[in-house]
């Protein structure tokens, strides 16, 4: 039933733009979307997001991990911008948090969705089976994936190339760990032979991604504390080697979130790490700080030359109190936008982040410009998690923005057009959840074809979240008549092409 629903298009719902031009209207309010009533200090306190379609009916749902009990609220959408909670009865109550991060993967191979929920208390993370219905057994314990200490984010990727996805955890006081999946339902921790503990920082977000177009996927580590991040090349066979200081990235900074994602339209994955450049708020000048041998660094955009090295783009200084960031073509002008989750409420006073979070775009390729205010997501708050995702079904993505203080806000993007194509890869050799593929479209002009837009499928990025695990690609104010869809399956390095896809609508590509 799955498979048969994500070969069909999801059905357009109509709905009016809004009247003051905003790109985004706030449709909180009905959604259903709605936590305890107490979310400020002391209460319960939204951390952590996954967005994807736990139960098969075609519909993207949401889990939503806090601080403050209940640790788990699970959504099931019901359409039209319409949310229920079903927690109760899900198996999922059982997670003691505090939730921080959470990843999803089919990490057995049986066409369902699981999930792992990281977290500060000391052996509170958990793997989540899906039963195959949308509810969920703890599995923790025989999978071998408890985690003694805490525990910050946590990613997905088939880090050795056998077709089933592993999982990498940061930990904020003591070696990160690499569970490799061993072919069936338990895992080994092997970080420490992978070369990946980084038992010597204060370890926060990660992302996996292919920087270099070898054909296997690397992994960045961002730290905490005016650290230095860590940039680690994938050798194969489940090794790995520090390249952090030859690509480039031996940058002393307070960082928090990153994310691997082609900026410019290259079939490159370009990288974005955000920064907490005030130390969580303590209200001190940028002087004092550096008198304290603190780093107070911005924002980065590096930009990949293909071959794993990386310079700085001149892209706005922007020193805040980052938290995660998403790269989304959300105007499906062609150009990937950049959306930045900042704490605007308890910073410190100097930071610049205290008008909320900024959105960057580059409006005909220009020079990068904050439209956050005029599309109405300059939200004011402490921002930890801002997933986009196709939410109703109209083939534009939503923003729902989840804040440590706040119930969770909803965004529905009212670009209501067919200048897009939604991609999900299905391995047979590879993950089957499509995690690590990547996706390619052009335009073809008889033998020469032109790249209109790259992603590589993640799951765990940003900081914290987990969006879909599919492509989403504008393709520009006057879209062509078709496409070739081209999608790289990372186990096999097979290629599968599609041709004459016409935009609007929601392919799946299988791994043949």
């Amino acid at each position: 039933m799955r498979a048969l629903l994500a070969l069909l298009l999801f059905p357009v719902v109509a709905h009016a733009v809004d009247p003051t031009g905003t790109r985004f209207t706030d449709v909180s309010k009905d959604s259903g979307l709605r936590i305890a009533e107490n979310t400020g200090v002391g209460g319960t306190n939204p951390h952590a997001v996954a967005i994807e379609d736990f139960d098969g009916d075609g519909l993207p749902d949401v889990i939503i991990l806090t601080f403050g009990k209940p640790h788990v609220y699970y959504f099931r959408n019901l359409g039209n911008m319409k949310f229920k909670d079903v927690t109760t009865g899900s198996g999922l109550e059982g997670f003691e948090g505090d939730g921080t991060g959470i990843a999803v993967a089919d990490f057995d191979r049986d066409g369902h969705l699981d999930v792992y929920c990281t977290s500060l208390r000391n052996g509170a993370s958990r793997l989540y089976r899906n039963k195959g219905d949308g509810t969920f057994e703890d599995v923790s314990v025989k999978a071998g994936v408890l985690v003694k200490g805490a525990a910050r984010s946590c990613s997905w990727c088939d880090v050795d190339g056998d077709g089933r996805p592993d999982l990498y955890v940061t930990r904020p006081d003591g070696a990160n760990l690499l569970f490799r999946n061993n072919k069936g339902n338990t895992f080994t921790d092997i970080a420490k032979e992978a070369g990946v503990e980084l038992a010597d920082r204060h370890s926060l977000g990660c992302v996996f991604g292919d920087i270099d177009g070898d054909g296997r996927d690397d992994l960045f580590v961002t730290s905490y504390d005016s650290q230095v991040s860590a940039l680690f090349k994938n050798l194969g066979g489940g090794k790995f080697k520090d390249i952090t200081k030859e690509a480039g990235l031996d940058r002393r900074a307070s960082a928090v979130g990153c994310v691997f994602a082609d900026v410019f339209n290259r079939g490159k994955l370009d990288l974005y790490v955000s920064t907490d450049s005030w130390l969580a708020g303590a209200n001190y000048t940028e002087e004092q700080l550096l008198k304290m041998k603190k780093t107070v660094e911005p924002n980065m955009l590096s930009v990949n030359d293909g071959k794993g090295k990386f310079t700085a783009d001149p892209f706005p200084v922007y020193k805040s109190l980052g938290h995660d960031i998403i790269i989304e073509d959300l105007d499906h002008d062609g150009l990937p936008d950049i959306y930045l989750g900042v704490d605007a409420e308890s910073g410190n006073k100097w930071a610049t982040s205290k008008g909320g979070n900024p959105l960057w775009t580059r409006g005909g390729g220009k020079a990068w410009e904050d439209v956050s205010k005029a599309w109405g997501v300059r939200q004011e708050a402490n921002c930890v998690c801002v997933p986009a995702a196709d939410l109703d079904g109209d083939g534009d993505l939503d923003l729902l923005l989840i804040s440590f203080y706040s119930q969770p806000v909803l965004l529905r993007n009212e670009t209501n057009d067919k200048n897009w194509l939604r991609v999900r890869a299905t391995g047979t050799t590879s993950s089957r959840d499509g995690i690590g593929a990547k996706v390619s479209v052009f335009t073809v002009d008889g033998a020469k074809k032109q790249l209109v837009g790259f992603r590589q499928i993640h799951s765990g990025a940003g900081y914290c979240r987990c969006s879909p695990l599919e492509a989403h690609l504008g393709l520009g104010r006057v879209p062509a008549a078709g496409y070739r869809v081209e999608v790289q399956f990372p186990a096999s390095g097979k290629l599968v092409v599609r041709e004459n896809v016409k935009p609007g609508q929601r392919l799946n590509v299988a791994e043949e």
